[in-house]
């Protein structure tokens, strides 16, 4: 297994210090993607997510005075079905050995879905809840996994929503391997 140099500073340093170090080093921060090959989906009939990338960077949002959980970093997700991708930004806090994003919420929906397959929709299950994903270190990338069900939006705000079940095996797991920055901008 190769760890690249960098996750292998942030983790000794987490590891050492705890979170409260990640003021200097952001942990898994980083430019990582995955690009699903026909083969592999043609193996995995009923995974509905073609290419994801993902963006870690330092959070830009300020401490509020009596927050019990520290955010340390911003995860843009973005997750492309055959015809359309999808996003969200992930608020980002430590636990473990890895990073808990909770997912933006992004619009406002009037009714309820009826489903909970994953797939496209045009209506959110939850409005006060667009669902949470983890982001660990694997290898020399990351490890993205649906830890609570996940909304993400696309590209005409609130016309349709991407909702992954942690339940669906073909969906909620996303093995990532570093990039070049400009993949994820």
């Amino acid at each position: 297994m190769v760890v690249s140099p960098r996750g292998l500073l942030a983790a000794t340093f987490l590891m050492v210090l705890g979170p409260a170090a990640a003021e200097e080093v952001i942990p898994l921060s980083g430019c990582y993607e995955r690009r699903y090959e026909a083969a592999w989906l043609e193996a995995h009939p009923g995974q509905i997510i073609r290419r994801v990338t993902l963006a870690v960077t330092k959070t830009s949002v300020p401490e509020t005075p009596g927050e019990k959980i520290k955010i340390l970093a911003d995860a843009q997700l973005v997750m492309r079905t055959a015809d359309m991708a999808f996003s969200t930004i992930g608020a980002c806090y430590w636990e473990k050995l890895g990073l808990v994003c909770n997912a933006a919420l992004s619009a406002a929906e009037t009714r309820r879905c009826k489903t909970k397959e994953d797939g496209v929709r045009n209506c959110r299950l939850s409005t006060d809840d667009s669902g949470v994903f983890e982001i660990a270190q694997k290898g020399a990338g990351l490890l993205l996994t649906i830890r609570e069900r996940l909304e993400l939006t696309g590209p005409l705000e609130g016309a349709s929503f991407l909702y992954l079940s942690p339940e669906n095996t073909e969906n909620r797991a996303f093995l990532l391997k570093p990039a070049p920055e400009a993949t994820c901008r």
